[in-house]
């Protein structure tokens, strides 16, 4: 089934032989992990090898020819990102990272001088929460009994608190989620607060615009990683306004962050290398870059509804099976390529095993670094004796949800293999739902 790199966008067939995980033997695998980690097509791949076998060189100052290559390629990622996400004009910039979670904690870093509390989503990842927490007044809105935002609650918090950040993500990672991002922002500008969006779910499943700063609903900050974006591992990026990044103190004070340094002074860059201290991981870049012209290739809309059909078939199937409860909002088109459910008489450690075990689908549980949203979609009103079992070391046996999460190259035989693999599983578990 091999095809050329230079398929036809939208070839689902052409695209699925890029992927050299797909041929996966003697077992074949059904990856639905993307909301972890995304496996890199041949032609990311082929990027990120060739600058690791002919142009391996540190970045900056280097004034022979490698070095020049490396920078060069290194400093294009960066206008590969404002292409993806349609930004425009000189007033952002975008800082490369190891991953999400530095992006994120950069940007509660760049704000943390500022007054004002941070109003931050219940559905949010850990990731675009614990910075907040860390430094300063955090403050939290509501949801809807169908685990969507509270939009009312939402502007009710931003009325009676002084917020000079709302903090949301693009995508949830247990539900798929999609909340109305620009709606956030024009509504949070409104009463002088900035957006930070994390994409992290959201990069590689539909088409982002950031839109400019003159338009009331434009994307402050926004951050994802490579790995969940068809890129190796290990790299990462904020999109954030430059005057504040300029006017935060570097966020890690290192070599490649200074014009110069003396015994008793230190005069430092301005944004993006600012806050860019120590080597970067330029072959991740490259690759970051490679995989966003990938996904350019293969077109975002593309994505979007070949993903939200294999949404619409999951939700469907699993939706029929009595006894499994599939978290969230029904609606596939208020939703990622993210489906979280629970079996009644297994527990979601027993359903991930089984699937790998059975069925060679790959799928994640547990609670996905969001433990607030799962304890409030599975209605855990008391955690008190969830925080003792934690604080015991009592891993096993903790509430959680199984999450299947799609991505570019499944197929629907694949989703149909997840629902039938799951019905087995459930028609085994002893309940009178059959």
């Amino acid at each position: 089934m091999a095809r050329s790199a230079d398929a036809a966008p939208g070839d689902l067939y052409a695209l699925r032989s890029l992927f050299a995980i797909t041929r996966q033997r003697p077992q074949p695998l059904i990856y639905l992990d993307h909301g972890a980690s995304t496996h890199p097509p041949g032609p990311v791949l082929s990027a990120y090898c060739e600058f690791l076998e002919t142009s391996y060189s540190n970045v900056h100052r280097g004034r022979y020819r490698l070095s020049r290559i490396a920078s060069e390629r290194f400093e294009s990622v960066r206008e590969d990102v404002r292409r993806f996400i349609s930004a425009t004009g000189d007033e952002s910039t975008v800082i490369l990272l190891g991953n999400t979670s530095q992006a994120l904690d950069l940007a509660a870093h760049v704000m943390a001088d500022i007054p004002g509390a941070t109003l931050v989503s219940p559905m949010e990842h850990h990731s675009n929460d614990l910075p907040h927490r860390k430094r300063g007044a955090v403050v939290r809105f509501g949801l809807l009994p169908d685990g969507t935002l509270d939009y009312e609650d939402l502007e009710r918090k931003l009325v009676e608190h002084k917020i000079k950040l709302v903090a949301v993500t693009g995508a949830s990672n247990v539900t798929g989620y999609l909340p109305d991002i620009h709606r956030i922002a024009r509504v949070a500008h409104a009463h002088g607060a900035l957006i930070l969006v994390d994409a992290a779910q959201l990069l590689a499943h539909a088409p982002i615009d950031v839109r400019p700063d003159d338009d009331p609903a434009h994307i402050d900050f926004l951050a994802a990683a490579g790995h969940k974006t068809y890129a190796p591992f290990g790299c990462s990026f904020l999109h954030a306004p430059r005057d504040l990044c300029d006017r935060a103190s570097p966020y890690v004070p290192a070599g490649g962050t200074v014009v110069w340094v003396t015994a008793d002074d230190v005069r430092h860059l301005m944004s993006p290398e600012r806050h860019e201290g120590g080597t970067p991981n330029i072959a991740g870049a490259i690759g970051f870059g490679a995989a966003l012209r990938f996904l350019d290739q293969a077109g975002m809309d593309n994505v979007r509804r070949h993903e939200r059909a294999l949404t619409e078939r999951a939700l469907g199937g699993l939706s029929s099976i009595g006894g499994v409860n599939v978290l969230g909002h029904p609606d596939p088109s208020r939703r990622s390529a993210v489906i979280s459910f629970t079996v009644e008489g297994a527990s979601h450690e027993q359903v991930a095993t089984l699937l790998d075990r059975e069925a060679g689908i790959a799928v994640r549980n547990g609670c996905f670094c969001a433990q607030p949203y799962v304890q409030q979609l599975l209605r855990l009103e008391d955690t008190s004796e969830l925080r003792r079992r934690r604080e015991a070391g009592q891993e096993q046996g903790l509430p959680g949800a199984v999450r299947a999460t799609f991505g570019i190259y499944n197929t629907a035989d694949e989703v149909d293999a997840l629902v039938n693999a799951v019905r087995r599983i459930r028609d085994r578990s002893g309940s009178t739902h059959r």
